[in-house]
């Protein structure tokens, strides 16, 4: 009987991990599409930035980056077709990382990555990081003096 409980303590754990990682995908697609956005149009250096992630954050590669693009373009759809609407999942997206400030915290980092992809950080880009921060109860001025230094993932 000890054998069947630890196999399902064990089962239960790494269903818990898939869930929480699947969450953290979302999120990272969700804002980074979002951020990609912010000035209007996705940049090629953009694209880049978010490719380079999906290859060297290792919570993110668990998962099949095709997998991940598709995610990434099917938000950026929404955020294109309906401003609002795609706000709206967005933010449902990330607020998934309520809590979890450790995955919170890197999707910020992810997000100054992405923000610093072509060089120019716009006043847009800057809000919706802001209220990114905002959503997961994390320290704007933290994350502002992120931007003077150099982010890494």
């Amino acid at each position: 009987m000890t054998g069947v409980m630890t196999t399902l303590k064990a089962l239960l754990v790494k269903h818990e991990q898939k869930i929480r990682s699947q969450k953290f995908l979302e999120a990272v697609m969700a804002a980074t599409a979002m951020l990609a956005l912010a000035d209007g149009e996705i940049s090629f250096a953009e694209l880049m930035a978010r490719d380079y992630i999906l290859d060297h954050v290792k919570e993110l590669q668990v998962f099949d980056p095709n997998e991940a693009v598709e995610l990434f373009r099917t938000y950026a759809e929404t955020i294109s077709l309906d401003p609002i609407k795609g706000e709206v999942i967005v933010r449902k997206a990330i607020t998934q990382l309520w809590g979890e400030e450790e995955l919170a915290s890197l999707l910020l980092r992810i997000c100054l990555v992405m923000a610093k992809a072509d060089r120019d950080l716009t006043e847009q880009e800057q809000q919706v990081i802001n209220s990114f921060c905002d959503l997961l109860g994390l320290d704007k001025g933290e994350i502002n003096r992120q931007f003077s230094g150099e982010s890494e993932i």
